[in-house]
């Protein structure tokens, strides 16, 4: 599986606005659950929510449940929901054949957020 990271930004933003009844799981319209489920590993792993994975011996992680954002969460889905910043930051990571850290997106959707409240640093 590769990392999406529009997956995880309508995941997070779905969390935000309470689409996903506690204890229930994240599951995105025309995205295979496990998918889902593997994104929600990477959105835990990254300290962006707390919650958990349900795993089974033969497939290993079959659903991803998201109890709540953290504050590095509501941080990043305060510049993600910006459609100007959240396509700015793409620019800058998603090329092709270019590599990128989900702590690299986190720092430059903080570094773009600090760019549009105080101006160019």
């Amino acid at each position: 599986m590769r990392r999406n990271l529009e997956i995880i930004r309508e995941i997070m933003l779905n969390v935000e606005a309470d689409k996903y009844p506690y204890g229930g799981d994240v599951r995105l319209d025309g995205v295979d659950s496990i998918i889902c489920a593997h994104h929600v590993a990477l959105i835990l792993d990254a300290g962006l929510a707390e919650g958990r994975l349900i795993k089974t011996d033969d497939i290993g992680i079959v659903a991803g449940q998201i109890d709540r954002l953290t504050s590095l969460g509501h941080d990043f889905c305060e510049g993600i929901r910006q459609d100007t910043i959240w396509n700015k930051v793409k620019d800058k990571i998603i090329k092709p054949g270019a590599a990128y850290t989900i702590s690299a997106v986190i720092e430059l959707v903080k570094i773009s957020v600090r760019q549009q409240m105080f101006g160019a640093e």
